[in-house]
């Protein structure tokens, strides 16, 4: 009798995840991982994200990237406008770089919360963010 009763209860604590799901889950394909982070200070903010794609092949695991980009008067709304037009989930965990044309690349690291990693400061910013990749 008493492992039945655990067993409802195991059921009924369980339950809600049954029937809900894992919320925070995300396939994978529905994911944009962004590696480099760019933005320009011009009149106007220009974000650029650079989204690393990994294809299989026969040689094993290729990347292509990517280029997702938007402009505004600050980061917030740059950065709104590219999740508006994204489909995918964009994942800002595994940054690795930053290129600028900004005095100071503080307010993008605190806006994107990410610290330790290599930051640029070139005029092309664009261009930077594609030369590194080869």
């Amino acid at each position: 009798m008493k492992i039945i009763k655990v067993m409802v209860l195991i059921f009924i604590s369980l339950l809600p995840i049954i029937i809900f799901g894992n919320r925070k889950y995300v396939e994978l394909n529905n994911l944009a991982i962004i590696e480099g982070i760019g933005v320009e200070c011009d009149s106007n903010i220009k974000l650029y994200l650079q989204e690393v794609i990994p294809i299989k092949s026969d040689a094993g695991i290729k990347y292509q990237y990517k280029y997702l980009s938007s402009e505004a008067n600050n980061i917030d709304n740059a950065f709104i406008k590219i999740k508006k037009n994204n489909k995918k989930t964009i994942y800002t965990n595994k940054v690795k770089y930053i290129v600028t044309n900004c005095k100071s690349s503080k307010k993008v690291r605190n806006y994107f919360k990410i610290n330790n990693i290599t930051i640029y400061h070139n005029k092309n910013v664009l261009a930077k963010l594609k030369e590194i990749i080869n």
